[in-house]
C-alpha cells in the first residue's frame, strides 16, 4: 500500500486492476479463472486498503461485475475488515488505536499523514488560512523526517492531538469565536501580504480584530434574509459594507478591498449559507 502513496501511481494501479477485474468477471465461474483468483483477491484487498489510507474514493469496484465484487468483499471480510465501514476519522477517539493496529512505523506515519491531509481538505473552506498553515506544518514534518519513521510518527501523533486544541486556543486568546477567527485569519493574512511584513503593530492588530467583529456581526444579520446568497442586490450591499469597513482602516488599499470582498463573501457563504 505504501507504494501507492503517489496519486499517479495509484491511478495506474487502479486502471490495471479494473481492467483485470473486468476480464475476470467475463471468465468467472469458468475453471479457467481458477489460477488467477488469488491475484484477484490480493489486489482487491490492496485497492480497498489504499482507498481507506489515502481517502481516494476513485479506488473502487463500482463498475466491476457482481461476481468479482462478491469474491473481493468476501476475502476482505475474511481478514477481519468490513469493506462497507469507512476508515476511522482523524478526530475519532479510536483513531490512535486504529493506527496502532498497523505493523510498521512507516505505514503508521503514512496512515496519519493521509488522514491529516483528508481532514485539511474537508475543513479547508471553514477556515482557509488556518488549514493552509496546517498543510505547511505537515509538509515541514514530512520533509524533515523523511526516512526517520519513528520520529515522524511521534511528530504526526503530536500534531493530531493539537489540531483542534490549537485552533480553539488561538481564537480564545484573541477573544474571538471560531467564525470570527476564520475571518480574522483572512484579514490578517491579506494585510501582512500587503505590507510585506510578517507581523503588524498593536494598533493595526486592534483594527483587524475590531473590523473582523464588526463585519461578522453584519454578515450574521444580513444573511438572516431567506435565500440571501441568491439575491444580487443584497450581496452588492454586503460588499459595500466590506469596502466601507476596510477603507475606514489604516490599511485602506483599493486592491485589498477587492480581495477581501471576494474572500469574505466566499467564507460568508460557507459560514452562513446553509
Amino acid at each position: 500500500v505504501l507504494h501507492l502513496k503517489d496519486e499517479e501511481t495509484r491511478q495506474q494501479f487502479d486502471l490495471a486492476f479494473k481492467r483485470f477485474a473486468k476480464q475476470m468477471d467475463v471468465v468467472l465461474p469458468d475453471a479457467a479463472a481458477q489460477p488467477f483468483l488469488a491475484d484477484l483477491r490480493l489486489w482487491g484487498k490492496v485497492q480497498h486498503a489504499a482507498r481507506n489510507r489515502y481517502h481516494d474514493a476513485g479506488l473502487n469496484l463500482h463498475d466491476a461485475g457482481a461476481k468479482v465484487r462478491k469474491l473481493v468483499d468476501e476475502h476482505i471480510i475474511s481478514t477481519g475488515v468490513d469493506p462497507k465501514i469507512p476508515p476511522v476519522d482523524l478526530m475519532d477517539a479510536n483513531f490512535k488505536t486504529a493506527v496502532e493496529q498497523i505493523k510498521s512505523p512507516e505505514s503508521q506515519a503514512s496512515e496519519i499523514e493521509s488522514a491529516i491531509k483528508h481532514h485539511i481538505t474537508v475543513n479547508l473552506d471553514e477556515d482557509p488560512e488556518y488549514y493552509k498553515s496546517l498543510s505547511l506544518r505537515l509538509r515541514d514534518i514530512i520533509e524533515k523526517t523523511n526516512g526517520k519513521w519513528e520520529q515522524q510518527l511521534e511528530l504526526l501523533l503530536h500534531m493530531v492531538g493539537t489540531i483542534e486544541a490549537d485552533h480553539k486556543k488561538a481564537a480564545d486568546d484573541l477573544g474571538l469565536n471560531p467564525t470570527e477567527y476564520a475571518f480574522y485569519n483572512i484579514l490578517m493574512a491579506e494585510v501582512t501580504q500587503l505590507t510585506g511584513d510578517e507581523t503588524v503593530s498593536d494598533a493595526v492588530h486592534d483594527e483587524i480584530k475590531t473590523t473582523t467583529r464588526a463585519l461578522v456581526a453584519v454578515f450574521e444579520e444580513a444573511t438572516q434574509i431567506v435565500d440571501f446568497f441568491s439575491k444580487p442586490d443584497e450581496i452588492k450591499r454586503l460588499k459595500k459594507e466590506i469596502k466601507r469597513a476596510v477603507l475606514d482602516c489604516s490599511f485602506n488599499d483599493k486592491d485589498l478591498v477587492t480581495v477581501l470582498q471576494d474572500r469574505f463573501m466566499e467564507l460568508a457563504r460557507t459560514k452562513f449559507g446553509q
